[in-house]
């Protein structure tokens, strides 16, 4: 993988192909069904949190869209509560697709198909994303079907984990970036490429951010901004299981560790923040919580230099 600048193409450093390994085995950590925390050390908050997780979503990905004629969802549609749900219809022919209540799941004419905001929509040619959150079918009640393109940025192939209308169509919540959420934003569109001659595509491509107050917009993390109320979003974003939460800065890390969103935390401490030791008093106490350490798998154990980094296992009921 290559970074992009203006002039050139380099290799990403190592310190960023690690923080995104160590994000992949956070999520492999939480599909395993191990809970726990990954408390990071860095000389600096700057891209780490992007990083991280990158990695998350690109372990935490599962294919959906099956364009075979078998891979049909109607049955499964036809079961949704009319006129409850907001959808998405993600084409298995090209890259246009709809956004809409679904109104019913019928057969017309002897095709199956979709009534989505008044329009029919064949089922052989469309499956069916369900936006359960943080979408709310009011917001769409009386609306047409919404046509949006599904953005598969050209260069994308080789740097995504699956199918490209595949992982851009679907949303998931594979983890949550709390922090500075402009920041991380900005942070996410630095370009990578897969060769010297590949289009350049940004991290975001991967990440696939998502503000919690965006509206119908595919996503495979979440950003939620530190100076919240955890109260506010911790059952919110519990109940949608994301794999892996990150917090993003020392201050963040104080504020959010006992928050539980997600089977497993990576904490991101920067050292010269203000807020430093007492992020890393915070963290001192959880891990005198915990049953024992994680040890790092094999391809992490080259922690680069200027990184500290340390891994539990948590308690029930504990980060």
């Amino acid at each position: 993988m290559l970074l992009c600048t203006d002039e050139k193409r380099l290799p990403l450093p190592a310190w960023a192909v690690w923080l995104a390994e160590l994000g992949a085995w956070a999520a492999q950590l939480a599909a395993q069904g191990v809970s726990g925390t990954i408390a990071v050390s860095v000389p600096a908050r700057e891209f780490a949190s992007v990083f991280v997780g990158c990695g998350a979503v690109y372990a935490a990905f599962e294919p959906k869209l099956d364009t075979s004629p078998q891979g049909s969802q109607f049955t499964s549609a036809a079961e949704l509560e009319p006129r409850s749900h907001v959808v998405r219809l993600v084409s298995t022919q090209n890259t246009a697709g709809f956004v809409g209540i679904l109104n019913e799941a019928v057969s017309k004419n002897n095709r199956q198909g979709y009534n989505v905001g008044g329009s029919w929509i064949p089922a052989d040619r469309y499956r069916i994303d369900v936006l359960n959150w943080p979408d709310e079918p009011a917001e769409f009640m009386g609306q047409s079907r919404i046509l949006e393109r599904i953005d598969i940025p050209v260069g994308a192939e080789g740097l995504l984990p699956g199918v490209p209308a595949d992982f851009c169509g679907f949303s998931a919540l594979h983890c949550a970036i709390i922090g500075n959420g402009t920041a991380i934003q900005k942070e996410s569109e630095a370009l990578i490429a897969t060769s010297m001659v590949a289009e350049p595509v940004p991290l975001s491509a991967l990440l696939r951010p998502r503000a919690i107050r965006e509206k119908a917009r595919q996503f495979r993390s979440l950003l939620l901004p530190a100076r919240e109320d955890p109260e506010d979003y911790r059952e919110l974003v519990a109940r949608r299981k994301p794999k892996v939460v990150i917090l993003d800065s020392a201050a963040t890390v104080c504020r959010w560790l006992g928050a539980e969103m997600a089977p497993v935390t990576v904490a991101l401490v920067e050292r010269t923040a203000p807020s430093g030791e007492a992020a890393a008093d915070a963290l001192k106490r959880y891990r005198a919580r915990s049953p024992e350490d994680l040890l790092l798998p094999a391809d992490l154990a080259r922690v680069p230099t200027g990184i500290e980094v340390i891994a539990w296992q948590s308690r029930a009921g504990n980060p």
